[in-house]
C-alpha cells in the first residue's frame, strides 16, 4: 500500500500543491499499485514512444513546453516515481532536475540533479499549445478520480475529460 500512494504522490505532485489551495482532501486521489495491468501497459506505452519525446525534446516547436519524464527510483520496499525536468539528453539517457520532492530518496529533495538511464523511465510530457501529451500514467489514473479532481486535471492539462 505504501508503493501505491508513493506512486501517486510522484504523478500528482504538481497537482496536490494546487489542490491543496483549491480545497481537495486526500480523498480525491487515486491510487493503483505499480503492477496493475493498466499500469503497466502505461508504463509500456511510454516507453515504446520515448523516440517521439526524444524527437520533440531535440526539436520542440514554438508552442511546446514542460518537457519531463517519470522516473523510477529504488526504494526499501519499492519503488518510487519521480517526475524529472529541465531535461537535457546524455547519451542514451537524460539528466535532469527533481520537478517534485521525493519521499523515500533521502538527501535528494525537490531541484536535485539526476542521471536518468532509458529503462527506468515510466512515462513522459510535454505541452503542445496548451495540451499536454503523454502522462499515460495519468490518463489510466483520471477515470479513478473524484469527479472533481478528474475536472481539476483534465482543464490543467488541457484535456476534455472524456477523451484524456
Amino acid at each position: 500500500m505504501i508503493l501505491l500512494r508513493i506512486l501517486l504522490l510522484i504523478v500528482f505532485s504538481p497537482l496536490l500543491l494546487l489542490g491543496k489551495l483549491l480545497g481537495f482532501g486526500r480523498q480525491d486521489i487515486a491510487y493503483l499499485p505499480e503492477d496493475h495491468p493498466e499500469m503497466k501497459k502505461a508504463f509500456a506505452q511510454a516507453q515504446a514512444s520515448l523516440p517521439e519525446f526524444r524527437i520533440a525534446l531535440a526539436s520542440p516547436a514554438p508552442d511546446m513546453a514542460n518537457f519531463a519524464i517519470k522516473v523510477r527510483f529504488p526504494v526499501e520496499g519499492g519503488s518510487e516515481h519521480c517526475w524529472v525536468g529541465s531535461l537535457e539528453t546524455r547519451g542514451s539517457g537524460f539528466v535532469g532536475k527533481f520537478a517534485n520532492d521525493p519521499d523515500g530518496l533521502d538527501g535528494l529533495p525537490l531541484g536535485s540533479v539526476v542521471d536518468v538511464s532509458e529503462e527506468v523511465i515510466s512515462d513522459w510530457a510535454y505541452s503542445r499549445s496548451g495540451v499536454y501529451c503523454g502522462h499515460f500514467t495519468t490518463r489510466v489514473l483520471l477515470p479513478r478520480m473524484s469527479k472533481r479532481m478528474r475536472a481539476q486535471v483534465a482543464a490543467i492539462y488541457g484535456w476534455k475529460e472524456a477523451s484524456a
